[in-house]
């Protein structure tokens, strides 16, 4: 499977060979001792934003260009905020899994999600600045919301329940002034991919990546025990790597240990966890996501 959906993406424009810039850390196989653990307290962060799963902090050295994972249209992700949808408010807050790139000092993003909607499955993406001021812009304070998206590239084609579909984005600068930004999706069961990209005057940092889910506006109950979703071949790209790496391989670059890998869990006002990795993160990258109980 990673071996053809690396194929895909590349087919698709994503090209993960990228020169310049920074070094990533973690060239070998990090230990399960050193990955980030919410049960432990080791490089977790809990939010009230309803957003979960693994992203690269700033660590002050190291630019990202390229993110991707291999994820699965569940039937979960229908009501996966606890909110059931509402065919006369189609902004109502739907949850959704996905991947970005993000620079937490000018609160930029740039996101591609999979998730429900009134009419079935979607693919949507967004590119530019949060509408409110967030510490950190990336998983850790959670995604723009997926009803508030800009594009749908697989608008024309049919997602099916339990289609596996291929999320990625790509930051490549377009000439001398223009930078261009490429999101990338294929519905690798009906083999089907899609791109858009967008461009412009500007000159990006993306110093943080996040892979995982947003569920705004949570109504969940119980604490985080139901499978949600499996986020696969999760990989991220620096200026100078020469191929794309597990995110289970980064680490900070700098030497006071700041930065890197982290996890990121949604807790309500009641602490109690209502969307979580429950630490599975594997030595391959890969991850699940479980969630609490609907209430609706």
């Amino acid at each position: 499977m990673i071996r053809r959906a690396r194929y895909i993406l590349a087919a698709a424009g994503t090209a993960a060979v990228l020169a310049g810039g920074m070094a990533l850390a973690g060239a070998g196989t990090a230990s399960a001792a050193t990955f980030p653990s919410c049960a432990t307290g080791v490089r977790c962060s809990s939010n009230s934003a309803g957003s979960a799963g693994y992203y690269g902090a700033d660590d002050n050295h190291t630019h990202y260009r390229y993110v991707q994972t291999v994820t699965t249209a569940a039937p979960q992700l229908v009501n996966l905020n606890g909110e059931a949808r509402n065919a006369g408010q189609l902004t109502n807050y739907q949850g959704s899994v996905g991947v970005e790139l993000c620079d937490p000092n000018i609160g930029f993003a740039a996101q591609i999600s999979l998730g429900s909607t009134t009419t079935g499955y979607q693919v949507r993406y967004r590119v530019g600045f949060f509408t409110t001021p967030q510490a950190d812009p990336c998983i850790q304070n959670g995604f723009v919301n997926f009803a508030f998206s800009q594009g749908t590239p697989l608008g024309l084609n049919t997602i099916s329940t339990n289609d596996q579909i291929a999320l990625a984005i790509w930051y490549a600068p377009a000439g001398p002034f223009f930078h261009h930004i490429s999101f990338s999706v294929c519905d690798i069961t009906s083999q089907v991919c899609r791109q858009a990209y967008t461009s412009g005057p500007f000159n990006l940092n993306f110093w943080e990546f996040g892979i995982g889910a947003i569920a705004n506006h949570v109504h969940l109950t119980g604490g985080a025990i139901n499978p949600v979703v499996a986020m696969t071949d999760n990989e991220v790209t620096c200026y100078s790597c020469s191929h794309a790496v597990p995110i289970s391989e980064v680490t900070p670059v700098n030497p006071f240990g700041i930065g890197g890998l982290w996890e990121s869990q949604f807790v309500n006002l009641s602490s109690q966890v209502q969307l979580s990795p429950n630490d599975s993160l594997a030595s391959n990258g890969n991850f699940k996501l479980w969630s609490g109980s609907t209430s609706s």
